[in-house]
């Protein structure tokens, strides 16, 4: 087939928007539980698992500690898909974000459409699915691809309905910011403000939506916004001891002017932007080079489209705190912008053409093998996740797991709630004093100093730690069974990975 062939079926004359759906829903939630839980997403693990257990949903802990750091929302979406399926496991905790995901996906499609026509709806909508980090964080329990998602919602509403103004109108769109904000924080609500006041000074529309029905509109975003936050104060508040609303202004305000931590340097978007537009960074560095001569020719819509990513970035480089997936919301914005400057140059050259279409056709291929096939086929048979049933069913034959103490000694913290254990569960570590904090410079000596519980072990207890320290700790477990991964899951490339892999210490009760 020919790629121009192709190009008509994903974006042209043959376009069916259908064949995106298809193509989002396989590659969004194909294998969604396969990979076990990755850095960040422990904390939304942790927190809801707490809320289950303390039956508390308005008031989130981190572990034992209060953690009011982001709103509700997030966590209240998995405790939803956890109730729905019966189990908080990794399907529900990222069910959220890849509905957001797709959410993003129809967003881009709807903007593309309205600002110009289905053609650059689609191949937005092309290009967005097969951003290796979209789809990344997409398959990813965290409240930043539902912040991406609320935000391009917000504003493929407002171009959508920018020439209908009513108070329904104005009232769901504010609506949608005070979701989005409930989810990551006030930057939901920023970003689509930002865009839609841009779009109003280059549209010269400010007269048009002075009027008193986009003032009565913001009263019912306000009361969804603030309810969350006056049920934590009222019940319960005062023993919880943290006010959401003054977490809302330190990590929103006080962090853009006065950052407390997250402190990148000023030339950080400059390099994340580039690497999280992957592949399509390669589109995007021409799309740039060539928008001074296209400048008079573009409308105003496709200026407006620049001006935004251009604003955008400038907002989030003069924050006081940077972080490198800070700047996923800028990223549909050029997918936008360099999606149309590929439709204007596709007739010209068609080398980017064929480009475009084989970029779209291996990326998505490529994202399947990698953020789908390749973690469930791993985790089928190793990581944490297989090894927490080992140990559940090893434990089991001595008496029921829940009768069991458990004691971590260097181990994973994701361990916590593959085990389903209470939030009160201590990881006790190596940074204590006059002991190396190194793994592998430790010894029988330095451990026994870091742990004094190997000389007075309690009963009924199982010890979990990490597979390096075994041969030091043997002599303090004589008479304790050894589980451990299964060998199949030893790779030599793997080696210190492998080291670090979780095992346990059950005694020997009959």
């Amino acid at each position: 087939m020919k790629t121009s062939s192709i190009a008509d079926t994903l974006w042209g004359n043959k376009l069916k928007l259908r064949y995106l759906f298809i193509a989002s829903i396989v590659l969004l939630f194909a294998f969604l539980g396969g990979r076990e839980i990755w850095t960040q997403e422990h904390r939304w693990a942790d927190i809801v698992s707490g809320m289950f257990y303390r039956h508390d949903f308005l008031h989130p802990y981190l572990g034992e500690a209060r953690y009011y750091d982001k709103p509700l929302l997030s966590y209240w979406l998995i405790v939803f898909f956890a109730d729905i399926t019966g189990s908080l496991n990794m399907w529900a905790l990222r069910l959220p974000s890849a509905l957001a995901g797709l959410l993003a996906v129809w967003s881009i499609y709807r903007l593309g459409t309205k600002l110009k026509d289905k053609q650059l709806g689609l191949l937005s909508g092309w290009m967005l699915l097969t951003t290796f980090y979209f789809i990344f964080w997409a398959r990813t329990s965290s409240a930043d691809m539902l912040n991406v998602a609320g935000s391009l919602f917000a504003i493929a509403w407002y171009v959508d309905k920018r020439d209908q103004q009513s108070f329904f109108n104005y009232a769901f769109f504010f609506i949608i910011l005070a979701l989005t904000s409930l989810c990551k924080g006030l930057v939901g609500a920023i970003v689509p403000v930002i865009a839609v006041l841009i779009d109003i000074v280059i549209q010269q529309s400010w007269r048009r939506h002075l009027r008193w029905s986009l003032l009565w509109a913001l009263f019912p975003a306000l009361i969804i916004y603030l309810l969350p936050f006056l049920a934590s104060s009222y019940y319960g508040g005062e023993a919880y001891g943290q006010s959401g609303l003054y977490l809302v202004y330190r990590e929103n305000i006080l962090r853009f002017f006065q950052p407390f931590d997250h402190k990148g340097p000023i030339y950080t978007y400059f390099i994340f932007l580039p690497l999280y537009l992957l592949p399509w960074t390669f589109f995007f560095v021409p799309a740039l080079y060539a928008l001074k001569g296209r400048w008079k020719c573009l409308s105003k819509d496709e200026k407006w489209l620049s001006w935004t990513l251009l604003c955008l970035f400038l907002f989030f480089t003069l924050s006081g705190s940077r972080r490198s997936y800070y700047v996923l919301p800028l990223v549909p914005f050029a997918i936008l912008f360099t999606a149309d400057w590929l439709l204007m140059a596709a007739p010209r050259f068609t080398n980017t053409l064929r480009c475009a279409v084989w970029t779209i056709l291996l990326s998505y291929i490529l994202l399947f093998i990698t953020l789908d096939l390749v973690p469930a086929w791993y985790y089928s048979s190793c990581g944490v996740q297989r090894f927490a049933s080992a140990l559940k069913e090893e434990a089991g034959k001595e008496k029921p797991w829940d009768t069991w103490h458990v004691v971590m000694l260097d181990a994973e913290s994701k361990l916590i709630f593959y085990l389903g254990l209470p939030p009160s569960t201590k990881i006790d570590g190596l940074h204590k004093e006059g002991v190396p904090a190194n793994r592998e410079q430790q010894t029988t000596a330095s451990l026994l100093k870091a742990w004094p519980i190997l000389n007075h072990k309690p009963r009924h207890t199982i010890f979990i730690t990490r597979k390096r320290y075994v041969q030091s700790l043997k002599e303090f477990f004589v008479g304790y069974r050894l589980v451990e991964m299964p060998t199949k899951c030893s790779f030599p490339f793997m080696k210190n990975h492998e080291m670090n892999m979780p095992v346990a210490f059950i005694p020997e009760e009959n």
